[in-house]
């Protein structure tokens, strides 16, 4: 594995290790602190595209919403462009929630990075942002993602 892959590999430990603290200390699990940051990017979503989003079942986004919104955290409303749906959205109590652990976050990895080159942290984001939208591609191509690892079908 290269170097930048294992570096990658660590990060993405490091982040899952980072996100399951901050959901432990809400006092939410990684999924609805997940949907949380969904919303805030994404913006207002139906229950069928967050359950895509997270990779859940649809009956387990149900029953993450309903306690995000019993926190008072989310909202669902009409969707205005399906009469037949609802829209999952974040209460301004939920905004401000995600808002603070970006905050947090945002801090830690300024920390991270203190000692490094402004121009060098430059590159690092370009890269970075490269990679993301390869993975996403990748991610994207079942098909190929099979051939690559060696399975007959798409699962």
């Amino acid at each position: 594995m290269s170097e930048i892959a294992v570096r990658l590999r660590d990060v993405v430990a490091a982040s899952d290790a980072y996100r399951q603290t901050t959901a432990r200390l809400l006092g939410l699990g990684v999924p609805e602190t997940t949907i949380l940051v969904h919303l805030l990017h994404d913006g207002p979503r139906t229950p069928t595209a967050l359950a895509r989003r997270v990779g859940v079942t649809p009956a387990s986004v149900t029953a993450q919403l309903d306690r995000l919104e019993l926190a008072g955290h989310v909202v669902r409303q009409a969707n205005p462009r399906d009469r037949r749906s609802v829209l999952v959205a974040l209460t301004p109590a939920g905004r401000a929630l995600v808002d603070r652990i970006f905050a947090v976050f945002r801090a830690d990895v300024a920390r991270g990075t203190a000692d490094t080159d402004p121009a060098i942290l430059d590159e690092v984001a370009r890269i970075l942002g490269e990679v993301s939208q390869h993975l996403t591609e990748r991610a994207h191509d079942e098909p190929g993602m099979a051939r690559d690892l060696g399975l007959q079908t798409a699962r």
